[in-house]
C-alpha cells in the first residue's frame, strides 16, 4: 500500500494552494521527502494529521457559492431550453401579429 503522497494528491486533499503548502512547509507543520531526488512526496499520516489540526479553523460559509456562479451553471445547462422558448415566442408573436 502506497504511504506517500505527491503535491498535488496533498493541496486536493488539504483544499489548499501551493503558496498555502509552503506556509505549511516553513512552519514545520508537515515535511516533505525526496524520493530519487527530484520526486517530493508527503507521508499521508502526517497530511491526515494536519488536515484535522487547520479544518476547523477553516470557515464554513452556507452559501459559499456566488449568485453568478450559480446563473452560469444554470444557464449552461439549460441554455437550449430557454433559446427554445425565446424562439417559440417569437414565431407566436409574428405569427399572431398577421
Amino acid at each position: 500500500m502506497n504511504n506517500m503522497l505527491t503535491i498535488e494528491e496533498v493541496k486536493n486533499f488539504l483544499e489548499i494552494d501551493q503558496t498555502g503548502l509552503e506556509k505549511y512547509l516553513k512552519l514545520g507543520k508537515i515535511k516533505a521527502y525526496k524520493i530519487g531526488g527530484t520526486y517530493v512526496r508527503f507521508r499521508k499520516e502526517e497530511v491526515m494529521h494536519l488536515r484535522y489540526e487547520i479544518m476547523p479553523a477553516k470557515p464554513k460559509s452556507a452559501s459559499s457559492v456566488s449568485v453568478w456562479s450559480r446563473l452560469g451553471d444554470f444557464w449552461h445547462y439549460n441554455n437550449f431550453y430557454i433559446i427554445s422558448i425565446l424562439l417559440v415566442g417569437i414565431i407566436i408573436f409574428f405569427v399572431a401579429r398577421t
